[in-house]
């Protein structure tokens, strides 16, 4: 019998994608016409972005596509009116980036979700042995500095693109500024967000205004994209998962064959899926394809989708756990509601023992199937 070597196989043709798409959770290009003031998510989330002050796109300067955000350093800011920022960072590995283009000497804060004395920020300092060096700070219990009084705290001048970059990977929290690391801390505790039920860009608790343009910032859970020295993005972050899942690869060693390029996750088969608190003020917990949830009594929901199916002709199957009740109350169906869908959203009620009603429970999960 003739052998096969996996080594002759060659990949032809070229896939455009971000493999790890799927984990971003705030992409804004903010690509657009001189002084609009609206922009889009294109990440997965599809979040709203809410233009306060004078905060408009401008395409004096830019990193990529033409335009980027402006804000003039007394009122501006961004607001992403969303619940998920209040936990999405607590735990776990993140990376969170920007270009930041700074055209005062002021302090400034790039990115934040600080509520009362919990809350994080990414700031550049104008004062003391720190003026002009970008930081981090965020409470873990206390507060916790990155690159403030310590790290390589390079000092950064005006009217220059800085490709700003912090990430968590396990216990280790790093600063980056232009691909190098600032500074790193070992810590395994979580980091306590903001109440605020937001995240702002341009202000950290209704101070510390950008004076300067931010272009091409991007939020990911659950992946550290940098854990090491790096160079900077040379081209607009990619805006789609690309046909990386379509791709058949032969390992570097030749011993196995792997189906994708961005490991398990890519192999998605459902086309949406959320996990979500379904009592009190009920919330997403992770998602794909879901964009929001609406509460329409005890018990019923609405899923939107963040990108529609082809057709709303599909199918869907969940489950519920109840803290409340005896065991046989606790495990509950999430069930479709027949004729009650279309191709942007879908309505399920969970369905508890056959003796009572709908009911709310603490965790809810659901899956869809479809076109």
């Amino acid at each position: 019998m003739r052998e096969f070597n996996l080594n002759k196989i060659r990949a032809t043709g070229t896939t455009t994608g971000d493999v790890y798409f799927p984990q971003t959770k705030l992409l804004l290009p903010f690509d657009g016409a001189n002084a609009a003031t609206t922009t889009s998510d294109l990440s997965n989330r599809n979040g709203t972005v809410s233009f306060n002050g004078n905060a408009s796109l401008s395409t004096a300067q830019s990193k990529f596509g033409g335009s980027s955000m402006y804000f003039d350093g007394t009122g501006d800011y961004l607001r992403v009116i969303d619940t998920y920022w209040n936990s999405a960072l607590s735990s776990g590995d993140f990376t969170m980036e920007c270009w930041a283009r700074f055209n005062v000497d002021q302090y400034i804060a790039l990115m934040s979700n600080r509520g009362g004395s919990n809350g994080f920020a990414i700031v550049r300092s104008n004062s003391g042995a720190s003026s002009g060096q970008i930081y981090l700070y965020f409470r873990v219990g206390t507060w916790v500095y990155i690159n403030y009084y310590g790290g390589t705290r390079t000092t950064v001048t005006e009217n220059v693109w800085y490709h700003i970059a912090f990430t968590r990977s396990g216990d280790t929290w790093r600063l980056f500024l232009n691909g190098t690391v600032e500074d790193t801390l070992t810590s395994s505790s979580n980091m306590t967000n903001g109440s605020s039920g937001s995240l702002d860009i341009g202000q950290a608790y209704g101070s510390g205004r950008m004076a300067g343009w931010i272009d091409d910032l991007r939020i990911t859970v659950g992946v550290a994209r940098y854990t090491s020295n790096f160079t900077p993005p040379t081209t607009a972050h990619l805006t789609s998962a690309g046909d990386v899942n379509k791709q058949v690869l032969i390992n570097s060693t030749a011993d196995g064959v792997a189906i994708g390029t961005g490991g398990i996750n890519q192999a998605r088969i459902a086309k949406a899926w959320v996990n979500f608190n379904g009592t009190g003020t009920i919330a997403i917990r992770e998602s794909y394809n879901i964009s929001s949830l609406t509460d329409r009594g005890t018990g019923l929901y609405t899923l939107n989708y963040s990108s529609s199916l082809s057709s709303a002709d599909c199918s869907g199957a969940g489950a519920a756990v109840d803290a409340t009740g005896d065991a046989t109350e606790r495990n509950r169906v999430v069930t479709l509601i027949p004729n009650d869908v279309s191709s942007s959203y879908i309505n399920t009620f969970k369905v508890p023992n056959p003796s009572e009603g709908a009911d709310d429970c603490e965790i809810v999960t659901f899956l869809i199937f479809g076109n």
